[in-house]
């Protein structure tokens, strides 16, 4: 049975071995890291080359609470996967925003703080020198605008020229215990909608010219997975709490990314600017 996930320590669970050629694995504390070495391990694991990190966190069903220690923890984790001697940055929220299961990345835009069009005079003037540059996107989803992901990303990123990208999207999961509890984040890039078997164009540095760095939550598992039945590998349900882990997921992440970006600036005041 085909068992669909987009988490990299999940294909690797999988496996069920301790040792993969090209694959190295990790963990500390909350911080699970999988490591494709060579094409050997891309292979195996059906991941690109690159890093994969996968931060285990408290379930956003009730828990509401961002500033108890995880933006630090998502901060420090997002920063071990960005390219150095960075001078802006695009983020893209990738999804559906009709679809709740869906809309992680769509939501995320609501958070995250873009300073592209903010001069520098107007940040000393306010005593925002810490601002980075940052721009953001959502970008739909292809039955709707008629245009690939993919593309809307390589124009915009022709125009603004980031350093580099973040894109956002919900994920799929093989165990209904990551749904809400996991954030991955990977260098090297995605391909939207490749855990549900519906592979659009792929958004990485060789397609579009820049680091791509993906971020994303589990909100979907395979049917299969619950009823071990292999023929109901290609629906997939979510937790009725899925509005809840959308909303508190998209605030964590477009939180880290802001206290990730912006040093220098407490977390609480970010989350001013941007609530």
């Amino acid at each position: 049975m085909e068992n669909r996930t987009d988490l990299a320590v999940e294909c690797y669970e999988e496996k069920e071995t301790t040792q993969l050629e090209g694959v190295i694995v990790r963990e500390q504390g909350n911080v699970t890291t999988v490591s494709v070495t060579n094409e050997n391990g891309a292979a195996a694991l059906g991941k690109p080359v690159g890093k994969y990190v996968t931060l285990r966190v408290n379930s956003f069903v009730n828990d509401t609470d961002i500033f108890d220690g995880r933006l630090t923890a998502f901060a420090e984790v997002l920063r071990s996967v960005l390219p150095p001697n960075m001078t802006s940055v695009l983020v893209a929220g990738l999804g559906n925003i009709h679809i709740t299961a869906d809309a992680l990345g769509p939501k995320t835009g609501c958070y995250v703080l873009s300073t592209r069009h903010i001069v520098d005079d107007l940040k000393q003037t306010a005593g925002l020198e810490g601002l980075f540059c940052v721009s953001s996107i959502e970008t739909g989803v292809l039955g709707e605008t008629g245009i690939e992901s993919a593309e809307l990303i390589q124009g915009v990123a022709a125009q603004v020229r980031p350093s580099c990208i973040i894109t956002v999207d919900a994920l799929a999961a093989s165990s209904v215990d990551r749904l809400g509890t996991t954030v991955q984040f990977s260098d090297s890039g995605i391909a939207p909608g490749s855990g549900v078997g519906n592979h659009r164009n792929e958004i990485s540095l060789k397609t579009v010219g820049v680091p791509v760095v993906a971020i994303g939550i589990p909100t979907v598992v395979s049917t299969a997975v619950i009823t071990n039945q292999p023929d109901a590998a290609g629906t997939f349900v979510t937790p009725r709490e899925i509005d809840r882990i959308t909303e508190q997921g998209a605030k964590l992440i477009g939180m880290g990314i802001n206290v990730c970006l912006h040093r220098g600036i407490d977390a609480r005041d970010l989350y001013a600017l941007v609530g």
